[in-house]
């Protein structure tokens, strides 16, 4: 699954199948498995669903227990083919800006409203970066942690040119400085694309 943005998914959607294409990886790193004893709860906005679902598929095989599984995005046109989640037997709540599918609200909203229901939960979050600021920001209220896939620009993808790289805390436990040079850069596609909550500078 992929949505186009620019000339190379542009490619892509052109192809066929059968068409041939070069691919390169794994690279990067990828979600750790919750404990089986917390609730874990997946907070997917858009074209951030499919890394999380199929994290939730190989969490129950695994036997977790409990998966509260959030899928949103702006409008029912943007919404990606969610069944498969009600199928893995996950608790869905599927969720829209607008309200024209599921809930209306964002994924941030419903973040809010479910994680008082859960003592002890593992979070993980996949989406555009907007809705990763505000998801760390309702962790830090909560004096919780989580996990972010990222999405960057990735001109290489092999961490040589750097143009993926983000900024960072050169100590995740220090959390925010005033000083806006205070920073480390780490590279989302082999240092990411999953980072640790608290730990990235968000624009």
């Amino acid at each position: 699954m992929f949505k186009v943005y620019g000339c190379g998914t542009a490619q892509l959607a052109g192809k066929r199948p059968g068409d041939k294409i070069h691919l390169f990886g794994p690279l990067g790193n990828g979600f750790p498995l919750p404990e089986k004893d917390k609730v874990a709860i997946m907070a997917a906005g858009g074209i951030g669903l499919p890394p999380l679902y199929f994290l939730a598929k190989k969490s129950l095989l695994s036997g977790m227990m409990e998966i509260v599984f959030i899928a949103g995005a702006r409008t029912k046109a943007e919404m990606l083919e969610e069944r498969d989640l009600f199928d893995l037997g996950s608790n869905l709540i599927v969720c829209t800006d607008d309200g024209s599918e599921g809930e209306r609200g964002t994924v941030v909203d419903i973040l809010r409203r479910v994680l008082p229901e859960h003592e002890r939960c593992a979070i993980y979050a996949c989406g555009p970066n907007a809705m990763l600021k505000e998801v760390d920001r309702v962790l830090s209220e909560r004096r919780l942690s989580g996990f972010f896939s990222l999405e960057a620009l990735m001109p290489c993808g092999y961490g040589i040119c750097s143009g993926c790289a983000v900024k960072v805390h050169p100590a995740p436990d220090r959390g925010p400085t005033d000083d806006d040079r205070d920073y480390h850069l780490k590279r989302v596609c082999i240092d990411g694309p999953v980072f640790n909550s608290g730990e990235v500078i968000w624009p």
